[in-house]
């Protein structure tokens, strides 16, 4: 018998992706740049605009076409009129580069005009002129196209501001492009934004594919702070579709790809504590809260947190810290600035004083959360209240006693072990100045 001859495979060509052009103009804009001149004005406005919308016509055109776009004219003009302005600075020499750009269109790099733009937008974002600092951001982004993290913070900047449909094309844009260069490191960050956004509507499953996309390369290009991201976020994905198992791996893979330094590791520690309450094991998250506390000095973190240790404590039948706790977040609950919170925190707090049989505690911040959260449209929070509410008054009713329920836990040593190291690594960092 003839021994079968296999054909080798022919090679295949590169793959080239491609996404639909990123979008440049939001909503509210009926003229492209015009936040520029509502936030700058004057002479330095028009100017910004004018080399705004030069930039963009150049970084679109094909390269055969720039050098007819524009003539020495139109640069001498624009040098002129900059030298007669009353621009900032700072702003003079990159607004220059894009003056002699429109002298020579087809000899000036991408590059160098990519940096003018980055400079201009830097400004803008350290004025507080964030419209401003999105056009520019674009503009480098579109003429240094060999970029992935100019598209990466155009999506960072548009999705501060609210502008999630531009957001989430520049993120992808990024991934293109990141793809295409080898930035894997902001390849990878896009796609954890992108599955940060879906989260925050409420699509788990895009959100999961998405992170899993960044955890794989990040894993695959060497990127541990990556990977950090990633398992962190997937975790919280985990803990939302009550995958509890999963969530407990994911969080212990998220601190050993951290490390026990890094800076995100407060938030890790505070998102695994609320998940260990809402499994019923108190014991192991008060004390991972109470090292917390330090490390936050805005007083909305402060109150969330003390919130937190509150119900902890009252879970865990621990009386003398619930009742400390409580008299320290009276001052705090009656801060303006801890409004965003406040329902939320209320909720914890009445959950506490519930578990210790503490009933006019109990009613008085579950009747102000539901009064807080009602006034806010905070619709679930309202909806623990109202529950709260009920169970304090069935609780008066019968005179119920706090009984714990025993709980089996798989990998109880190892979740013990994950909280004692997150309790040295929060008391091994800097305090919060």
């Amino acid at each position: 018998m003839k021994a079968l001859r296999t054909r080798a495979a022919a090679p295949r060509p590169p793959r080239r992706w491609r996404t639909p052009p990123p979008l440049t103009r939001g909503s509210s804009e009926n003229l492209e740049g015009m936040e520029i001149l509502r936030e700058v004005g004057g002479d330095a406005g028009i100017l910004l605009w004018q080399s705004y919308r030069n930039v963009m016509l150049w970084s679109t055109a094909a390269d055969g076409e720039r050098s007819k776009m524009f003539s020495p004219e139109a640069g001498r003009k624009r040098l002129a009129d900059l030298a007669a302005s009353d621009v900032p600075a700072e702003l003079r020499e990159p607004v220059a580069v894009v003056g002699r750009m429109l002298g020579a269109p087809g000899d000036t790099p991408g590059e160098a005009v990519g940096e003018a733009c980055a400079a201009v937008a830097a400004w803008a974002e350290a004025s507080g002129n964030a419209g401003t600092g999105l056009a520019f951001t674009q503009a480098a982004a579109l003429a240094a196209p060999a970029s992935a993290r100019l598209p990466f913070e155009v999506g960072q900047i548009a999705r501060r501001r609210h502008e999630v449909a531009r957001a989430e094309t520049w993120f992808r844009h990024a991934i293109m492009i990141g793809r295409q260069v080898g930035d894997w490191d902001s390849y990878s960050r896009s796609y954890l934004a992108l599955g940060n956004m879906f989260l925050q509507r409420g699509n788990l499953p895009t959100a999961q594919r998405m992170h899993v996309k960044a955890l794989r390369a990040s894993r695959r290009k060497g990127l541990p702070h990556i990977q950090g991201y990633a398992l962190h976020d997937l975790f919280v994905i985990a803990t939302e579709t009550g995958r509890n198992e999963q969530a407990e791996s994911y969080a212990r893979s998220a601190f050993r790809a951290y490390g026990a330094q890094h800076e995100k590791i407060p938030a890790l520690a505070h998102d695994i504590a609320y998940f260990w309450m809402n499994q019923g094991y108190f014991e192991r998250a008060l004390p991972v809260l109470q090292a917390l506390l330090p490390h936050f000095t805005d007083q909305r973190d402060q109150l969330a947190v003390m919130a937190n240790i509150a119900r902890a404590a009252g879970g865990a039948g621990a009386r003398d810290v619930f009742r400390k706790t409580w008299i320290e977040t009276s001052r705090l609950v009656r801060e303006p600035s801890v409004t965003p919170v406040l329902a939320q925190a209320l909720v914890e707090l009445a959950t506490g004083a519930a578990s210790l049989g503490e009933w006019d505690r109990a009613e008085q911040s579950a009747e102000r959360a539901l009064e807080v959260a009602q006034q806010r449209g905070e619709n679930k929070v309202a909806a623990r209240a109202e529950s709260i509410l009920e169970s304090v008054r069935r609780g008066r009713q019968v005179d119920a006693a706090r009984s714990t329920a025993v709980r089996r836990e798989v990998h109880a040593e190892q979740a013990d072990s994950l909280a004692d190291d997150l309790v040295r690594s929060l008391e091994a960092q800097p305090i919060a100045a």
